[in-house]
């Protein structure tokens, strides 16, 4: 496994990666600030790490959305998502990374990171094509601009503002409707298409008082998965296991109890699954300190038998 770290428009990004001089890096990408990134991509350059871009966009003040029977959207998603594709190749980026949307539009405003629910939702089902159309068409996009592109699970609740709640905003969840990990399967079948797991995500993709039950569906799903997976964002969840997600330290004590899914030997199980892969990046996406996140994520690497 390559190790990496989470990276931005923060000038603490610099320091970061100096500090830690990763295998590679990951840029949270907003797609309507692309201008402000050249310092940044020439300090990642200049270091000789690898990289990739999580995509972010918006259109119109509503979060880009691949599946959402919306013409209008969907066309503004696309483009933003291969606009950014464009960046990528053009600073030799080896992925980028997006989520699949769901079957609600999803108003967003990135200066508060507050979101909300615009409209009605509709069924998953009918966003399954759509999402296969998208990806399809943004994959071949990707292959003819020797990027490689990744979709990544995504929990089943969210919250509506989530740097100003921190941890409590998890108690009262908002309904984003993104689409479930057992539909996302659907379509990574698309040849040259790769699978991002975030870990918290696919544990909060089940909602249940019966943490046995969520780490089972969290294991067989990776394993299950794995040969489509190419990149690993090790995050867990606490209780409760009420579909969202949680951006703790792995050095938080939490981690090593049962009420962390999963917690420390459990994530040391799942990351053995990708011992010997090369072709596998691995992250942690914390609230803060990402460099102490990266060096604890090395130990527990060097763990594995």
């Amino acid at each position: 496994m390559q190790v990496g770290i989470k990276v931005g428009l923060q000038k603490s990004s610099f320091t970061d990666l100096q500090a830690t001089q990763p295998d590679f890096c990951e840029v949270w990408f907003h797609s309507a600030k692309i201008d402000q990134y050249n310092d940044l991509f020439s300090y990642i350059q200049s270091l000789g790490i690898g990289c990739g871009l999580h995509f972010w966009g918006a259109a119109e003040n509503t979060l880009v959305n691949l599946c959402f029977p919306d013409t209008k959207l969907l066309a503004a998603s696309r483009a933003l998502v291969k606009k950014t594709i464009d960046v990528a190749a053009k600073y030799k980026c080896r992925y980028v990374n997006i989520h699949p949307g769901g079957a609600r539009k999803i108003g967003v405003d990135f200066t508060t990171y507050h979101f909300y629910q615009i409209g009605e939702k509709v069924s998953f089902s009918s966003c399954i094509n759509l999402l296969r159309e998208s990806l399809s068409e943004l994959t071949n996009y990707a292959v003819n601009k020797k990027v490689e592109l990744y979709v990544e699970s995504v929990p089943a609740m969210g919250i509506g503002k989530p740097l100003q709640d921190g941890p409590g905003g998890r108690t009262a969840p908002l309904d984003l409707a993104e689409l479930p990990l057992k539909h996302l399967e659907q379509v990574l079948t698309i040849p040259q298409l790769y699978f991002t797991n975030d870990f918290g995500h696919t544990a909060a993709n089940i909602i249940s008082t019966d943490r046995t039950e969520i780490y089972h569906y969290l294991y067989e799903s990776t394993k299950r998965l794995a040969p489509k997976t190419r990149l690993l964002h090790s995050g867990f969840i606490i209780s409760p296991y009420n579909g969202t997600d949680y951006h703790g330290s792995l050095y938080e004590q939490i981690f090593q109890t049962k009420t962390a899914i999963p917690n420390k030997l459990e994530m040391l199980g799942l990351l053995n699954l990708f011992r010997t892969r090369s072709d596998v990046g691995v992250l942690v996406e914390p609230e803060s300190d990402h460099v102490g996140n990266f060096q604890f994520l090395k130990t527990l690497i060097s763990e594995l038998s």
